[in-house]
């Protein structure tokens, strides 16, 4: 099958996975953070977000893994969590006289939430950032590698900070977007108080959820999209230009790192594949920047901590995006 085979038919697939994700996840609010998921999978990128809890987003994990045929699994983070309770450990046996491995949950996983991340100590955190990066573990002398669709979901509690440690500029750098979800309007709570099995639990309301793909051809798409969607170099010279802007505004002590660009490049060319073009346009570099960029953004510490300040790194994007002119 020829690439321009794959992305046609990959077309379809990005909107069967949306539509069986929908059955058990609703409203707009909600769709944001469904998309940006979509997004990630076919970009290979993980995300961090912000949202109240008690909003799906572990239904969304497990019905995202479920259209995929793949596996979710979930941990949620705590002070006292070893890193070893991610990567695994080995063991002893002392039946056999030997060492055997026990695999944590990163191991064989697609869709991997990372809950309240912000609640495991620096050591967790630092164990669950090498892993998104590398791409395999090392338990004892051997190395282990993940799947090749691993996406990671990791969520802020925005509620508490008492017993919380902040994941450092670097660390936030190194997930692929983040979006924010506020609240959900009563339209949406209508939708999810009416719907028949409600009461049911998690796992009964994924039984709707079908498989519509593979992780194998979920893959061979990304292969597709990032060889046959073009990016002129105007619109190359466009995203770095963004990229450049975000560190000379008056507000930011850091802007944006190379890979903010990198990644919103590659969010536009995903954008560009799922809307049925072999091509990126300004249009698809401005739908995802602010999440994308947003996270990047540092603000200098007299306007971080002023109680006064109604700018957001979201914000400064936004400007970026008016002020910068695509020519």
């Amino acid at each position: 099958m020829r690439n321009s085979e794959i992305l046609s038919h990959g077309r379809d697939i990005a909107l069967a996975i949306e539509r069986e994700i929908e059955k058990v996840v609703f409203g707009e609010e909600l769709k944001v953070l469904v998309d940006v998921l979509i997004l990630g999978v076919f970009a290979d990128g993980h995300i961090v977000t912000r949202a109240p809890v008690g909003l799906a987003k572990t239904l969304a994990c497990n019905a995202l893994a479920q259209a995929l045929g793949g596996t979710a699994r979930k941990r949620q983070f705590r002070p006292d969590m070893l890193p070893s309770e991610l990567s695994g450990f080995e063991i002893y046996n002392q039946k056999a006289r030997e060492f055997e491995v026990r695999h944590g949950p990163l191991y064989g996983t697609n869709i991997f939430l990372a809950d309240e991340i912000n609640r495991g100590t620096p050591k967790a955190q630092a164990a669950l950032l090498e892993a998104m990066e590398e791409r395999y573990l090392t338990i004892g002398s051997e190395v282990y590698h993940l799947e090749p669709v691993f996406l990671v979901l990791a969520t802020r509690n925005p509620m508490e900070h008492e017993g919380t440690y902040t994941l450092p500029e670097a660390q936030m750098d190194r997930f692929f977007a983040q979006p924010v979800i506020s609240n959900i309007a009563e339209e949406t709570g209508m939708m999810v108080l009416s719907d028949p099995d409600f009461w049911r639990s998690a796992d009964a309301r994924l039984e709707r959820i079908d498989p519509v793909t593979s992780p194998q051809e979920i893959s061979d798409l990304r292969e597709a999209i990032f060889a046959d969607v073009r990016v002129d170099e105007q619109l190359d010279r466009y995203i770095w230009q963004l990229r450049d802007a975000t560190w000379e505004h008056k507000m930011v002590a850091y802007g944006s790192s190379p890979r903010g660009a990198i990644n919103l490049k590659k969010a536009a060319m995903v954008a560009a594949f799922r809307e049925g073009r072999d091509f990126a346009t300004p249009e698809d570099v401005h739908r995802y920047a602010v999440d994308i960029l947003a996270h990047r953004v540092f603000m200098k510490p007299e306007y971080q901590h002023d109680p006064k300040r109604t700018t957001s790194p979201a914000d400064i994007i936004r400007e970026v995006l008016e002020r910068v002119r695509y020519n």
